[in-house]
């Protein structure tokens, strides 16, 4: 099999020093190279062969309003040029999300273009999560503003040879505000047809293998002609014209490309008086960066509870992380946070038509190989949520898999083995240890070695194997 491609660590770490200054403040936020984070040093090429091309809109207070293009309330509400700039969560570098609203306009000059990514990768597709955060939502609205906001999209991407061996996008799948559009990727999603849920659209434009997407500015968009609107920051198809929403305010186009710098508002703003795009090249920083601080809860804290930023301006706590994202809770076995945590289930029950497909996920390297570690999931047999160590984990409640809900295990590699136990810390009923010899390296299905066990797992101690 052809190796992925993917930028070199080495390289990019070269790269930092020079293109990542700050501007005009001593602290703030700092690309982090993730050098142990698989999904950096392995799935970064393939988020980057597939990164979305964003047209993003952005709008100020005293915007032209004699223009029908021109949303009525800018010369009302305090709509900020800045807001519109997708960016990270921790832009200010104190990971304090309840004054990213008023730290705003100080580093205003200071933000950097910024795209969350995560891959979930089976045997026969990767899903690639784009998210992105903004510090403020400032609608019109009063139940509608609220500090922090992030939207995000997912391109399903069937492996193949096509894309220097990484495969070809079938479908997109845009998000905004709680609901997510279907839109099929010609001509390799030709095949998918309408199933538990219905294409939004005929197929999303694409410039290569890059999906063009349309991003509303803050508070919202309104097409005075079709008398549509969606709210701030929602993720559309683009359609590089004026249906079914005015397309043409202007602003940025962002895009990766392998090089970024600081968002630069005059550019910005000529751009937008003029109706204009300009180009704009961002970051992609794994996801890896906020979910390893979704247990960091309270209010001086990324989160206010698992999944849900903090924050208290306008409605309190309102923002979700991905992982919080519902999508038909409880029907066909999904649960929040489905599309983060089994985008192959949540596709699969939206379309139908994909022909040869895995539900079993994987973690491998560049030569096609699972990484080493000790692997846990939902459901027999290795399908399911799935969860690597290579550590012990003593509470499950918040992991990828969750408590009381692993039922398969596998052990890659001679180096780990694994002792299950039915409450965190260790505590409660052990069983193990398993290694990587037991079931000739595959899985090892618990329910059938211990009657209950996979209801009753709730941490695992991983140690060195003997």
């Amino acid at each position: 099999m052809l190796k992925r491609l993917f930028l070199s660590v080495a390289a990019l770490l070269l790269l930092l020093p020079f293109v990542c200054q700050p501007v005009s403040y001593a602290a703030g936020y700092f690309p982090k190279v993730m050098q142990n984070d698989p999904q950096w040093m392995y799935y970064r090429d393939v988020a980057a062969q597939f990164s979305p091309i964003f047209y993003q809109n952005v709008r100020e207070k005293g915007d032209n309003l004699t223009s029908i293009r021109k949303a009525g309330l800018d010369g009302i509400y305090d709509y900020q040029l800045y807001a519109d700039y997708p960016t990270a969560a921790d832009y200010d570098g104190d990971w304090n999300a309840r004054n990213n609203w008023n730290n705003l306009s100080a580093y205003k000059d200071a933000l950097l273009p910024l795209i969350y990514y995560d891959v979930k990768e089976t045997e026969t597709h990767y899903f690639i999560g784009y998210y992105l955060y903004y510090p403020k939502d400032d609608d019109h609205d009063e139940g509608g503003r609220h500090e922090n906001d992030m939207e995000g999209m997912l391109v399903v991407v069937r492996k193949g040879n096509e894309n220097g061996g990484l495969g070809a996008p079938q479908m997109v799948v845009l998000g905004g505000h709680g609901k997510f559009y279907q839109s099929q990727v010609h001509p390799y999603g030709s095949g998918l047809q309408n199933s538990n849920d219905d294409f939004d659209t005929q197929g999303i434009r694409m410039a290569g293998s890059h999906p063009e997407v349309f991003v509303t500015f803050n508070g919202g968009s309104w097409d005075f002609l079709s008398g549509t609107s969606s709210s701030g920051h929602n993720l559309m198809k683009w359609n590089g014209d004026n249906t079914p929403v005015d397309q043409s305010f202007g602003g940025m186009r962002l895009s990766y490309n392998g090089t970024f710098n600081y968002y630069n508002n005059t550019t910005i703003r000529n751009a937008k008086n003029n109706l204009d795009y300009t180009n704009v090249s961002y970051w992609l920083q794994p996801a890896t960066e906020l979910w390893s601080k979704r247990n960091e809860i309270g209010p001086d804290n990324l989160f206010s509870e698992f999944g849900k930023f903090s924050g208290d301006e306008g409605s309190d706590n309102a923002a979700n992380a991905p992982w919080n994202w519902s999508y038909r809770d409880g029907q066909a076995g999904m649960e929040k946070g489905s599309i983060f945590y089994d985008p192959a289930l949540v596709v699969s029950y939206m379309v139908s038509g994909w022909g040869n497909f895995s539900y079993k996920y994987v973690l491998r390297d560049d030569n096609n190989q699972d990484l080493p570690g000790v692997y846990l999931y939902q459901h027999p047999n290795g399908e399911g949520r799935m969860q690597r160590l290579t550590s012990s984990d003593l509470d499950l409640r918040n992991g990828l898999v969750g408590n009381d809900s692993i039922t398969s295990v596998r052990v890659v590699g001679s180096m780990y083995q694994a002792t299950i136990y039915s409450d965190i810390h260790a505590g409660g009923s052990p069983f193990g240890p398993i290694k990587n010899s037991d079931a000739g390296g595959s899985y090892v299905n618990l329910h059938l070695n211990q009657s209950g066990m996979d209801n009753l797992t709730s941490s695992v101690l991983v140690t060195q194997a003997p």
